[in-house]
């Protein structure tokens, strides 16, 4: 089995409403979506995102140069591909635009991989979790009025969801206080919160804020001061009983080893499209097992489920639909967890109608 060629699609996906963390605003997931297409009639698919057309415009760019070392080979060798895809990229690095890029064409490969051993995904990884514990990720922002906050808070609980992350980070952390006090009291004691404050807080305000949001039974902190503060957010995590989560800004299995050795956080949630794929993912989770330390995930929900259930370490789910509207399968969620698509590879049918409709 060969590739024969590498399809890329520019889609503008808006998202229900715009939206703000303390760190963006914005309106679309302006997605690169890759179809590797074989000689067996077999496609895989991946894909990488920025929220701005010029800068989707650039991960393109780098996808059209990689494409050229993956086709013509066989997509069952999946590492040795990526092996010559991180040797390309040492002139111009392994960060940013050119891990994006690299992780859409990885994560192509080991659909391909596992669909021509008639396998899913997760079986083909090694796991047998059919389903994988999740949280709603999709609302909560910090520019939602506290009415509207608790509106959706109640309706990811409708859908099936155990557990929700709400987004913090106001310089007046007070409020935020306040706000995340009035979704506790909403949703009550049974239902995980998780609070993300997009690494807004310097060390201090972390630490004091982080002790009043622990008797509200928060369920993790997430990137509590900015990314490449380990020793601060290891202070942090040493001085809070809840949960510190981290991990999502960095790139490449190396810097995850960084984390660990720092003991920076509690969680490490590898963000797919930085880890460049699934094959540097997976050596991200590798090394969290070493250390004993969960290990999550970040967006890209419908690949990192079937990696997220092939570790015995990890911890829960993030749950995004900013790409349901692309497959005729969306993932389902019951009472709290993502049931695992049976199908080979991802498991996942692509609806044309998705792709005409958000084509840039």
């Amino acid at each position: 089995m060969k590739i024969t060629s590498v399809d890329i699609d520019r889609l503008a996906i808006p998202l229900r409403k715009p939206i703000r963390t303390s760190a963006h605003d914005f309106t679309h997931a302006y997605t690169v979506f890759v179809r590797l297409r074989t000689d067996a009639g077999l496609t895989g698919m991946g894909w990488c995102f920025a929220f701005e057309p010029s800068k989707a415009a650039a991960l393109a760019a780098h996808v059209t140069d990689l494409a050229q070392i993956y086709e013509g080979r066989d997509p069952r060798a999946v590492r040795a591909i990526f092996a010559a895809a991180w040797r390309d990229l040492n002139f111009f690095g392994h960060a940013g635009a050119t891990m994006m890029a690299l992780s859409a064409l990885d994560t192509g490969c080991w659909d391909l991989a596992a669909q021509a051993a008639e396998l899913p995904l997760y079986r083909y990884l090694g796991g047998d979790n059919t389903r994988v514990t999740t949280y709603a990720s999709s609302g909560l922002w910090l520019n939602y009025t506290i009415d509207e906050v608790i509106a959706e808070a109640e309706a990811f609980c409708a859908q099936g969801h155990r557990a929700m992350k709400m987004r913090i980070g106001r310089a007046d952390f007070m409020t935020d206080i306040e706000r995340v006090r009035r979704v506790r009291e909403a949703l009550g004691p049974d239902i995980e919160l998780l609070v993300d404050v997009n690494q807004a807080w310097p060390e201090s305000v972390a630490i004091r804020a982080g002790r009043l949001l622990e008797p509200l039974g928060i369920y993790w902190l997430e990137e509590p001061v900015f990314y490449t503060d380990l020793e601060g957010c290891a202070r942090v995590a040493a001085a809070l009983d809840m949960r510190v989560a981290t991990g999502e800004t960095s790139y490449g299995s190396a810097a995850m080893k960084q984390h660990l050795e720092a003991r920076a956080a509690d969680v490490l949630m590898p963000d797919l499209q930085r880890m460049g794929g699934i094959t540097e993912y997976l050596n991200a989770a590798a090394l969290c097992a070493a250390y004993n330390q969960p290990v999550s995930s970040h967006l890209f929900t419908e690949a990192s489920a079937h990696v997220l259930a092939a570790q015995p370490h990890a911890l829960m789910l993030e749950h995004m639909e900013w790409w349901e509207e692309l497959f005729e399968n969306p993932l389902v969620v019951e009472a709290g967890q993502v049931v695992l698509p049976t199908g080979p590879g991802l498991g996942l049918s692509l609806l044309d109608k998705g792709f005409s409709l958000f084509a840039m």
